[in-house]
C-alpha cells in the first residue's frame, strides 16, 4: 500500500563554524563523533516520520 506524506515539516538551522565569531570556542570532534551525530540526526527524523504515519492511520 503507497503512502502518501500530503505536509512534511522540516527545520534545522545550520551554520557554518569557519564563519562563526565563536569558532575557536567550538568543541573539536573527529570524524567517527561526526558520523554519529549525523546518523543520530538521520534516525530521529525517520523516528518522527514513522511516529506521524502511524498516527495519521490510527485516525
Amino acid at each position: 500500500m503507497p503512502i502518501e506524506i500530503k505536509e512534511l515539516k522540516i527545520k534545522i538551522n545550520i551554520s557554518d563554524p569557519q564563519n562563526s565569531k565563536n569558532y575557536n570556542q567550538l568543541p573539536k570532534i573527529n570524524s567517527t563523533e561526526f558520523k554519529e551525530m549525523k546518523q543520530e540526526i538521520v534516525n530521529e527524523c525517520i523516528q518522527k516520520v514513522l511516529e506521524k504515519i502511524k498516527e495519521n492511520s490510527q485516525r
